[in-house]
Parts: C-alpha cells; structure tokens; sequence
C-alpha cells in the first residue's frame, strides 16, 4: 500500500476527480468540494442559506469581496510597522495598541498621525512563514500575531521552525473535505485505507470524504476486528441502509473494499512477484 494511505489522516490530492468534484464557485475561494450543492463549499452553502438563498449570479461578487477582505492578513497602521493587526485593535498591532491606550486612547486617526515607529533594542524577526511579510512581536516568537493566534487556536503545537511551517500546511490542507482514521484498529484501518487507494486507482466511482467518514462511524460502532468479520446481510442490517441517499454511497464503500478484499486474499495479489517462466523442454 502506497505511503499517502497509510497515515493518521488522508489528505485527497486537490486535482482527483475521485474525491472532489472542483472548486467552491466563489473566486477567491480555494476549498474543495466533495458534493457539488450549488457548487459551494459547506461553509459558504451555509452563508448563502442564511442570505436567504438569493440569486447567485447576483450574490456571488458581494461574497467574494467580503471573502478577500476576511482572508487578507492586514498591518499595522503606524507608518514603518511591519507587524500584523491583533485583530482586536482597530487597524494597529499588540505593541501599538498598548501606546495607544497607555495615550488614553484617543481618536485613532489623530493618534496615528502623530504616531512614528521606533525599532527596539532586540530588533525585528520575520514570522518563519516563507509567504508571509510580516514581523512576530519579538526574537522568541517564530509567526506574526494573526498567524500565533491561528497556531495557538488549532493545538498550539510545539514544533522546530521547519517543522512549524509542514504543520502550517497540513492545516491549509485542512479547509478541504479529508479522512480521519483515529480510535480504528491496526488490521481494520489498512483495510479502509487499502479500499481507498483501490478506489483512487480504479477511478471509476466518486469517493466523497464525507461518505468514507460515516462508513468508519459505522466501523467504530460495530467493533469488528476486520471487515471481513461479518457477511453483506450483517453489514447492512447494522447499517441500516435504504434504496437511495448517501447512506447508501456510505455501505458501498464498506462492500467495495470487501469485496477488494477478497480478491486480494483469494488469488488477485497485486503484489505477488509474477509467475516464473515455463523452463523449455530438453
């Protein structure tokens, strides 16, 4: 089995037709899409709905200007600053913020025209990110403080610089629709994961993460050592599946791979060195 299947977690390849079907419609949007509704990602299917469901011709250009506004790591406002807004703060980094209230706080833009920039003793440091112009808030911290508060939000890992930006791009990855296999046991989870690199290989069926993610809920609840532990009527009894709807796709999953299964353990081995060659008679 190939190494991309075998991990904690399978990240599908952004270009497999398999497991996506394109792009969210929004321009400035790059998330994936497992199930093309209105040709949305989950998180701006739900924005739509909450608009009402207006026309999406006419919805989709406010959408993305109000996308690439939110998307946008802005600096600070204080002429020669190169760190990152705290987000709290209007428009002024943590360092400035505290000048500014230590001055009362008063109006921002009076303060900010009076405002000027001196470097500390220690000097400046770039956050460690190889895409990413701004300062951190000090020589110990390795990002800036938008992208600290995204670390600190997602498990405040603590990891050398290289390291920091592999993790940074496994949470990009993170956006788009992906499988978890956790609390699945050793024999169990590489037959799910030798399922999935069959149905990537084969490349006739779409394989939507989602679907794959309510089939190992099923794995978990029944306790089954090996899929291969129960027959087809066992299976869909537990899983309960009707005529149509994605519990359908879900248990054809588990009897895809079962039946991969069987060829493998029965003569169709992908990895058996092939044959030796007929020796000629004397």
């Amino acid at each position: 089995m190939r190494p991309e299947f075998r991990g904690e977690e399978f990240y599908p390849p952004r270009d497999s037709r398999v497991f996506f079907q394109g792009e969210c419609r929004i321009p400035s949007c790059e998330r994936m899409l497992s199930y093309s509704v209105k040709r949305l990602c989950t998180a701006h299917y739900q924005r739509w709905v909450q608009a009402g469901r207006p026309e999406l011709e006419a919805w989709v250009p406010g959408e993305d200007a109000l996308h690439r506004h939110r998307s946008v790591i802005r600096g600070c406002a204080v002429a020669g600053c190169r760190r990152s807004m705290n987000g709290c703060s209007p428009r002024i980094c943590t360092r400035h913020t505290d000048a500014w209230k230590a001055a009362g706080a008063p109006d921002l833009d009076a303060w900010l025209a009076t405002a000027r920039y001196e470097a500390p003793p220690h000097g400046e440091r770039d956050c460690v990110l190889p895409d990413c112009p701004w300062w951190t808030n000090g020589p110990e911290t390795a990002l800036c403080q938008r992208h600290y508060i995204r670390w600190r939000n997602n498990g405040h890992p603590v990891l050398p610089d290289d390291e920091l930006i592999e993790w940074f791009e496994r949470l990009e990855l993170r956006r788009d629709p992906y499988i978890r296999f956790h609390d699945l046991g050793r024999q169990v989870r590489l037959e799910v994961q030798f399922g999935l690199q069959r149905r990537a290989d084969i490349g006739d069926r779409h394989t939507a993460p989602r679907t794959v993610t309510r089939a190992l809920s099923w794995i978990r609840e029944s306790g089954v050592r090996s899929l291969m532990d129960w027959d087809e009527t066992q299976w869909l009894e537990f899983c309960h599946v009707a005529r149509k709807g994605y519990r359908t796709l879900s248990h054809a999953f588990i009897r895809d791979t079962r039946f991969e299964l069987r060829r493998l353990l029965i003569a169709d081995d992908p990895w058996a060195a092939p044959p030796a060659a007929p020796r000629p008679r004397p």
